[in-house]
């Protein structure tokens, strides 16, 4: 289900700058295909160039395969519809995979980007392409779950279905009953329906809002993307829609965390973004000698940019330079723009704590007694863990498992007992 752009309708001004805006973009774009290792789940490499005098950040977007939101999310100082010439334009062309099956089509829909995985016909080994997508508005959510390919169509029809025909009604707006296949077709060029048939994977015949909320609900792509998409989609291709702002993930012994804002209708259905970072970040450590920078971990969180962050890194590696020392001065903006070294960790010893101490922090809580049910848990797995609250260096202790006989008190903040297990080295520091 998507809205017919080019139908006979009112358009506002800003909408039909915006639409003109994008669609003069003609110069070559950037490929986003990448060969795909096991091992690894973290593909490309930031980006920065220059912006040319006439360029929006849109002009840039589009030349990059960059979505709306996620051009403007990664370059938040920048004014949208006049960066400047000269201005340094982060593009984030680096990206941590979701965590699902690689296989067939993955979209995540908070990042606005599709995700195909497919084996090389000449036998090279798996690759994984990527691209930005529109979705449905909050009033049209795009499902969510594992669905197929159903049909392929080139050069499609339209039949807007009853549900788009009635929204049209309410609005005193009349819709044909069919749509024929020619550049005022919204669907584009190419068409691909999934299993639940109203939902489809197309073109369109307006470029505008390619990386935005601004569809009935079906996956909306620049028509030069499906292009390159639709002759390597098969019939019964899975198609995988998750809901996933957070993700992590290692890359040569770095690692990395990707936030972006999640969906305003899921915002206060899921856990909290930075509990879900913390998470993920533990689990991604767990097992490995590793070192997290837990400052690092909370303002990537903070500022949801979309950007994939190093947090981390893995024992025997030393903590990368950081991107703003390393980075060349962009050039100016052509598809040939060299990379830019991913940001990376700061020096571990311009940490809160010294080198010399070692540190797993859980982050902050809104709920006291989740705190104190996840301490119970390290405490049950031999750890001692201390819940703190109000002012810097004030808090309580959880006791280890030999002080307390009885889970509930062991639930308990207490004082650390003089009588039980003597205080952790880096208590008081």
């Amino acid at each position: 289900m998507i809205v017919p752009q080019k139908l006979p309708r009112p358009v506002p001004l800003l909408t039909g700058i915006l639409a003109a805006l994008w669609c003069a973009c003609a110069a070559a774009q950037t490929r986003v295909d990448f060969p795909l290792q096991e091992d690894t789940a973290v593909v490309g490499a930031l980006r920065h160039v220059q912006a040319r005098h006439e360029d929006t950040l849109i002009d840039v977007a589009r030349r990059h395969r960059v979505g709306f939101q996620a051009i403007r999310l990664a370059n938040p100082e920048l004014n949208t519809w006049i960066p400047g010439e000269g201005a340094r334009v982060l593009l984030p062309l680096m990206f941590v995979l979701p965590d699902t099956p690689r296989q067939g089509i993955v979209i995540n829909l908070p990042e606005m980007r599709l995700y195909h995985f497919q084996e090389t016909p000449s036998g090279e080994g798996r690759r994984v392409a990527t691209y930005p997508v529109s979705i449905g508005r909050r009033e049209w959510g795009t499902p969510q779950g594992t669905l197929e390919v159903i049909q392929k169509r080139e050069d499609p029809t339209w039949t807007p279905p009853d549900s788009v025909r009635q929204a049209y009604a309410a609005q005193g707006k009349s819709l044909p009953d069919v749509v024929p296949a020619g550049p005022d077709n919204p669907l584009g060029a190419y068409a691909l329906r999934l299993s639940r048939p109203t939902y489809l994977i197309h073109g369109t015949n307006w470029s505008t809002g390619i990386g935005l909320r601004s569809t009935h609900g079906c996956i909306r792509m620049d028509n030069d993307d499906i292009g390159v998409l639709f002759p390597h989609v098969d019939l019964g291709t899975p198609v995988h829609i998750v809901h996933q702002p957070v993700k992590v993930g290692w890359r040569d012994g770095v690692l990395y965390l990707e936030v972006h804002p999640p969906l305003e209708e899921r915002a206060t259905q899921a856990p909290a973004p930075l509990e879900t970072a913390l998470e993920r970040v533990m689990a991604a450590v767990a097992g490995r000698e590793a070192r997290v920078d837990w400052n690092r971990v909370r303002a990537t969180v903070a500022q949801a940019r979309g950007v994939p962050r190093a947090v981390g890194w893995m024992a025997g590696h030393d903590a990368p330079v950081p991107l703003r020392a390393t980075a060349s001065a962009p050039e100016a903006d052509t598809a040939g723009t060299s990379q830019d070294p991913s940001e990376n960790p700061a020096d571990p010893n311009a940490s809160e704590e010294g080198a010399r101490d070692w540190f797993v922090r859980m982050g902050r809580f809104q709920d006291e007694e989740r705190a104190l049910v996840l301490s119970a848990h390290l405490e049950a797995d031999g750890f001692t863990s201390r819940v703190v609250g109000g002012a810097r260096g004030t808090g309580t202790w959880i006791s280890t498992t030999s002080c307390w006989d009885r889970p509930q008190d062991r639930m308990r903040p207490r004082p650390w007992p003089s009588g039980c297990a003597s205080a952790p080295p880096w208590m008081g520091r």
